[in-house]
């Protein structure tokens, strides 16, 4: 329930009950003070209304009716009002949710979710409809964070909705609300008419729930991204599929995850530079993936690394654009580790059975595969230019690039 909805429905118990009017405005002085605050305006500027139980219970004693008195209602109304105003509070589960616990509880909360990632590889959620399989004798609900019990509160998100925060605010609130978006699917078959079992309204009973969260959780999102909050721009146009928000995040300044930057980039230019940060933040997704598109920095650190594959198909590339130096560089770096480049690198394996996938072996026996890489093909270089290949790969040992100019001779 909205304010404006439980405010009307209060003034009409009250002027039901106790045969007087009762002004709009006199409700919300009698609720504050339900909550041991003088008036209104004190109590908006330190507390958020709520429902669902969510913060702290209403005071039972006579600030209700010492502020009916304030407001000029006879003692006798005035005791009547103040039993009946309370009763009412109690009814609808009104609770009053401290500005500064609600920050306390969005940090707290942002910072249990965050190692978390509910979400497939891609960062978001899940959207099979896999949970439309009305098998299962209850439904599956989709992970999601924990939210202290903010969502259960339609009041709460919408006084939320109606506030005018700090972009960081609205961050962590979306952290905390973020949810998949809810299949509405059920709920507009029910509409149509369509008798629905006990365990499709359930969905539909969830699915009434997880709308207001969700459009909580878009709200203050997207109010974090326009603020400035960069990681929400991103965040946003990730789960909300709108690439004019990745090119906000890349506009703004402020801290970003660079894989999800990379993941969002629609051509290579732009995914390059993410990619590369990521990497040399310590990804080895970001530099596997920088080193599949042919970067031949992240080519160099796999290789240097001990990747085999990525030391021989650097090895293979250079030797085809005629660089001796460098292929052979990099074939001294190698045996130097006990791998010849120009020899074939092929071994048998096991096909079928417990040792799949495992070296053959003569005694197990059975069916086998061959795979490996074939050999470099080197090409010839005289004596002057070995000598500077081999202080070329002891540089490059010691993580000096191969394409370093001053390394050349």
């Amino acid at each position: 329930m909205k304010l404006k909805s439980l405010a009307h429905a209060a003034q009409q118990h009250l002027q039901s009950a106790c045969a007087v009017p009762v002004r709009r405005s006199h409700v919300h002085e009698l609720i504050a003070a339900a909550f041991g605050y003088g008036s209104w305006a004190a109590f908006k500027a330190d507390s958020f209304l709520a429902d669902a139980g969510v913060g702290t219970q209403p005071l039972q004693g006579g600030g209700i009716t010492g502020r009916a008195l304030q407001l000029g209602y006879p003692s006798e109304v005035a005791a009547t009002l103040s039993g009946q105003l309370f009763s009412f509070v109690q009814g609808q589960g009104l609770c009053a949710l401290r500005c500064d616990v609600l920050l306390s509880m969005l940090k707290e909360l942002a910072v249990a979710n965050s190692p978390q990632r509910s979400a497939s590889a891609d960062g978001e959620f899940d959207d099979d409809d896999s949970w439309l399989d009305l098998e299962d004798e209850a439904p599956r609900i989709l992970e999601r964070p924990v939210d202290g019990g903010i969502s259960a509160s339609a009041m709460l998100l919408d006084e939320l909705a109606a506030t005018n925060f700090d972009p960081q605010l609205h961050y962590l609130l979306a952290q905390v609300l973020r949810c998949p978006k809810p299949n509405p699917y059920l709920h507009e078959e029910s509409l149509k008419g369509r008798v629905l079992t006990v365990i499709e309204r359930r969905w539909v009973e969830q699915y009434l729930r997880d709308v207001p969260r969700y459009l909580a959780y878009e709200h203050h999102l997207r109010s974090a991204a326009v603020g400035g909050v960069r990681e929400a721009a991103a965040a946003y146009a990730e789960a909300f599929d709108r690439p004019d928000f990745f090119e906000l995040a890349q506009r703004q300044t402020g801290e970003v995850d660079p894989m999800r930057m990379a993941a969002l980039a629609r051509t290579s230019e732009e995914r390059k530079p993410w990619l590369r940060k990521a990497a040399e933040q310590g990804s080895d997704e970001a530099m596997a993936w920088l080193a599949s598109e042919g970067d031949l920095w992240a080519m160099e650190g796999l290789a240097r690394d001990g990747d085999e594959s990525e030391l021989r198909e650097l090895a293979r590339r250079l030797a085809a654009d005629d660089d001796g130096l460098r292929a052979w560089a990099l074939q001294y770096f190698a045996l130097s580790h006990g791998t010849d480049l120009s020899r074939d690198d092929y071994h048998a394996y096991h096909s079928e059975g417990v040792a799949s996938g495992q070296l053959y072996d003569d005694d197990v026996g059975g069916p086998l595969f061959v795979d490996g890489e074939d050999a470099v093909n080197l090409p010839e270089i005289d004596d002057t230019t070995q000598r500077h290949a081999r202080r070329l790969a002891k540089a490059f040992a010691k993580g000096g690039s191969l394409f370093d100019v001053a390394a050349a001779p």
